[in-house]
């Protein structure tokens, strides 16, 4: 009877114990975490007042064009511009791509502006074309039309966003497929490794070049793979992914990369390369191609690619570029396309 009682005011003394040291460790770590909650307040509306000051000012200035110039507040047509220096393939009523619009639209809902982000889908599904005769890079249109056209669909047609209220009816993934058909000549090489450039209204060019990087025909599968998904046309992930197959087959056997190589011939050009530019993003695209359609291939380039890049390029800290045939070092420099590297180590190691 005895210790039976001793068990029940034991078990009540332990409860009041760690209920008012809780208690009290909970309301000191409040009071001390105030001045960090007031930092990261400040912080996200100094960020999103950043945003709209670009935004407000690419609408005012430079919309429907690609992108502004601030110093003199006019606009410049990048991605038709990019491939026609001389503006000889551009119509003169080309007003551009309205890119920065479409590379703003995933902020815009992030930030909970829906009723911006409702006036600029509507504004591109009834006035964005792509049958312009406008020469574009391949990869730059990739992540940065083709890539923001099918996140942003994803994002208007999650029924949890209660967007729209019935009048998205996927027209930005008709303007997403219609691009990415216009993409497909590029894949009609030998190799099946795509120009870098490409005519959307025409498609490969006379003369065209055939030299390209491993990035600009390695970093396609992600947004083409995930257009293949929602239209339920397999042609693009394939294409993508015959590529990107091509692309590994010609590896060092020390499973290293050039930097650049001709499509047509599948030789590479520039033997030398690191982590940078020219090369970035196929790493990347290699890992989060396996994350997102559970590619088990992805994963293994991947992983073997990753082991020989900390082999041959890491030195201490840092990261410079070897030979892919002997794995020397050949320029010992740090560049800021190589600052996405911790990002694509922190995502691997979860």
């Amino acid at each position: 009877m005895f210790r039976r009682k001793f068990s029940t005011w034991t078990f009540f003394l332990l409860f009041f114990f760690f209920f008012f040291f809780f208690a009290f460790s909970t309301s000191s770590l409040s009071q001390s975490q105030s001045p960090l909650v007031a930092k990261k307040k400040r912080m996200r509306d100094k960020v999103r007042n950043m945003f709209y000051h670009a935004y407000d000012n690419y609408m005012t200035y430079a919309f429907p064009h690609d992108e502004l110039k601030p110093l003199s507040k006019t606009f410049t047509n990048s991605l038709g511009e990019l491939g026609n220096l001389k503006l000889e393939h551009l119509p003169q009523d080309y007003n551009g791509s309205a890119l920065t619009l479409i590379e703003s639209l995933s902020s815009l809902l992030i930030m909970g502006n829906n009723t911006e982000f409702e006036r600029a889908v509507l504004w591109l599904s009834e006035n964005l074309t792509f049958d312009v005769d406008a020469r574009v890079n391949l990869f730059e249109c990739n992540i940065r039309v083709l890539g923001g056209l099918v996140s942003t669909h994803l994002l208007a047609s999650d029924s949890s966003k209660r967007l729209f209220q019935g009048a998205y009816k996927n027209q930005l993934l008709v303007l997403a497929e219609d691009l990415g058909k216009r993409f497909l000549p590029a894949f009609n090489t030998p190799t099946g490794l795509p120009y870098a450039w490409i005519n959307l209204k025409y498609g490969v060019m006379e003369n065209e070049t055939t030299e390209t990087s491993t990035s600009g025909c390695g970093s396609l599968i992600l947004e083409m793979g995930a257009l293949s998904k929602m239209t339920g046309d397999p042609r693009y992930e394939l294409a993508a992914l015959r590529a990107l197959r091509k692309l590994w087959s010609m590896r060092s056997s020390l499973n290293l990369f050039g930097t650049t190589l001709d499509v047509a011939t599948g030789e590479w050009i520039e033997f030398s390369s690191g982590i940078g530019a020219g090369v970035d993003s196929f790493y990347e695209y290699l890992l989060k191609g396996h994350i997102l359609f559970g590619n088990e291939d992805l994963w293994g380039m991947f992983h073997s690619a990753y082991l020989a890049v900390q082999k041959y390029f890491r030195y201490g800290p840092w990261y410079h570029e070897a030979d892919m045939r002997t794995g020397r070092a050949t320029y010992w420099q740090l560049t800021s396309l190589q600052a996405f590297w911790p990002g694509l180590q922190a995502i691997n190691w979860t």
